[in-house]
């Protein structure tokens, strides 16, 4: 489980970090910080599905974090 966190955060940073280069993700944030913060954030979703979430409620909280990101879809 641990090993699979790591690898899903190392996609997560390295993600962000091209964004960065690409100026889609302010210089200031900290890219780890951001990645702890997302990878907790899908992690959550992810228990919550298992434990017997609605798709819609996961896409209603998906779309909270979202809006919080400054993403509005």
């Amino acid at each position: 489980m641990k090993e699979m966190r790591l690898q899903n955060e190392a996609a997560i940073k390295a993600r962000l970090l091209k964004a960065r280069m690409a100026g889609e993700f302010p210089r200031q944030e900290n890219v780890d910080d951001y990645t702890r913060y997302l990878s907790s954030l899908l992690s959550g979703l992810a228990i919550q599905a298992a434990n017997g979430a609605t798709r819609t409620d996961l896409k209603r909280t998906a779309a909270v974090a979202l809006r919080h990101l400054g993403i509005d879809r």
